[in-house]
């Protein structure tokens, strides 16, 4: 049974659907591996928006520019990923220095990323996605220094972003009410309905 009111696809709409993924993933993809992502983190993204694409079928059925929104869509995609593991480096430096101010000596204890994401992902688990994500590191590094093959570091950055992603989707940062609907489309770009 679909939920969250989602309803499986007509076959027109898997057709077109089909259509879409066949015509543009390549170049979503390398769209987004030229910004400089991993290959792995760049099919996240493409895939996210294709999630997106199909929660979203009947809109974009009636753009003549279906690229063009998916373009937007993978842009708000990517843009979201990335304020969700800020907000929630911003909500730990706050909420040390707001420990610091209370107790009037050192915070010791990082805050542990249970308290930010209700036990749905761990310090570990964190640390790996902002290095990867935000710091820039390759798999390679990180492989070695954990001391793991680039397959088992690879597992581990799947594993840790499908956490993180299933926790924001239960709590979600403030202001994220539909961060992936691309809202600067205009209905002027909007294809006649006869």
């Amino acid at each position: 049974m679909p939920k969250n009111g989602e309803r499986p696809l007509q076959p027109d709409e898997r057709e077109f659907l089909h259509r879409l993924y066949r015509d543009h993933y390549q170049a979503l993809y390398d769209y987004t591996y030229q910004l400089g992502v991993g290959r792995d983190v760049a099919e996240d993204f493409v895939q996210d928006t294709f999630m997106v694409a199909i929660r979203r079928i009947e809109t974009i059925k009636e753009y003549e520019n279906p690229r063009g929104y998916l373009y937007q869509v993978l842009k708000n995609v990517i843009g979201y990923r990335l304020r969700s593991l800020r907000y929630a480096i911003n909500l730990q430096k706050q909420l040390q220095e707001d420990h610091e101010n209370m107790q009037n000596e050192p915070y010791t204890d990082e805050l542990s990323p249970e308290t930010l994401y209700g036990g749905a992902i761990g310090e570990a688990e964190l640390k790996l996605l902002i290095r990867f994500y935000l710091e820039g590191w390759s798999q390679k590094e990180l492989a070695e220094e954990m001391g793991v093959s680039g397959n088992a570091c690879q597992k581990r950055i799947t594993r840790a972003k499908l956490h993180l992603r299933k926790a924001l989707e239960e709590t979600g940062p403030p202001g994220s009410e539909d961060p992936l609907t691309p809202d600067s489309m205009t209905t002027e770009r909007r294809r006649e309905r006869p």
